[in-house]
């Protein structure tokens, strides 16, 4: 049997085990991929709609590692450094609270910034009906923020928010929006040509039938195209990416290549790097610790409609992703669990 043939199987018993419309995985080297494969349907009301591997996917919060990547590759380039103080990176911003001279943009990279996960549920619906520029939105968000103490700096508070914040600095750092600087940086010099924001065009996400809290649950339909299948725009930086899995390959390719056409490795080890490893709940820089999953590192991602993985093994040099357009609790746990068997399978 094949490495092509084993991954297919994964992806099948999976599948009619979880009951999913879609799963695509791949499994990448640091020098390109080893095996992709498909299956499903793009929407489980069609499926004679057959997903393919030249398809476009939602990896949501897997977007803030390459966020990440974006800033570090503006530290190479002189545009930018590491440990600055927030207040430093706003100051066209005011006033700001004394509180923001300590974290620094390494915190926010991390959520230890003391950041609030989210806006609140009233300015997230707000959010949503926003036709003014995305760059002033952000430039908003940053000055609410920045407005007030920072809460508990210092401890770990996942946060969508502060990623919001990073795309805001990012905006002045280069002069050019966070999104048109992803594309100088990063999209092009990889040669990835199929990274959009929001909705892929073709596979459709399906939220749970039922939600309580942050827990999801029941087979759901099919993302209808009359309200928004992702969180707002402000979140781009936080997590609005969609690509192909072969696309999403070739940036995590660059996590596991001991010479990178894109970053220098002491930038690829300050970007995984995790100080605070072992003591509680923490990540570095979009990624947090694999070892429940046979990894070095993992990552994932769901805006309730997708449930997106990322494994990596980096002194295996190797990387297993995965995309499933279900957001259930249930299948971001156990594809989690599956993306963890197919570093193992390929090792």
């Amino acid at each position: 049997m094949t490495v092509s043939s084993d991954l297919h199987s994964e992806l099948g018993r999976y599948r009619l085990r979880m009951g999913v419309p879609a799963a695509i995985a791949a499994v990448t080297d640091a020098d390109g991929v080893r095996a992709i494969e498909v299956v499903g349907a793009r929407s489980r009301a069609q499926p004679q709609s057959v997903a393919t591997i030249d398809d476009q996917w939602h990896i949501g919060s897997c977007g803030k590692s390459i966020t990440a990547l974006l800033y570090a590759c503006l530290v190479e380039a002189g545009l930018a450094a590491w440990h600055t103080p927030v207040c430093d990176l706003f100051p066209d911003v005011g006033p700001i609270d004394a509180g923001w001279a300590g974290p620094t943009v390494d915190d926010l990279l991390r959520c230890r910034a003391g950041v609030a996960p989210n806006p609140s549920i009233s300015e997230m619906r707000r959010l949503f009906n926003r036709a003014d520029p995305i760059v002033d939105q952000r430039s908003e968000a940053a000055a609410t923020v920045l407005r007030t103490a920072p809460k508990n700096p210092g401890r770990f508070r996942y946060s969508n928010l502060g990623y919001v914040i990073v795309g805001a600095a990012i905006d002045r750092l280069t002069g050019m929006a966070y999104e048109e600087a992803m594309q100088h940086w990063v999209w092009g010099p990889l040669g990835v040509t199929s990274a959009g924001l929001g909705p892929p065009p073709h596979v459709i996400g399906h939220r749970p039938r039922v939600q309580l809290g942050p827990l999801t649950a029941g087979r759901g339909r099919p993302a209808p195209v009359s309200e928004p299948a992702d969180n707002p725009l402000l979140f781009n930086p936080a997590g609005r990416w969609h690509l192909t899995v072969s696309d999403w390959a070739r940036v995590q390719r660059v996590f596991l290549q001991h010479v990178s056409p894109l970053l220098s490795r002491e930038s690829i080890d300050h970007l995984l790097a995790d100080p605070h490893s072992g003591r509680g709940r923490s990540m570095s820089m979009g990624w947090t610790s694999g070892k429940d999953l046979g990894a070095t590192h993992a990552m994932q991602g769901s805006n309730t409609w997708w449930a997106a993985t990322a494994t990596m093994d980096r002194e295996a040099q190797l990387t297993a992703l995965l995309v499933i357009n279900d957001g259930r609790t249930r299948v971001l746990t156990t594809s989690a669990k599956l993306a963890g068997r197919l570093l193992q399978t390929f090792r």
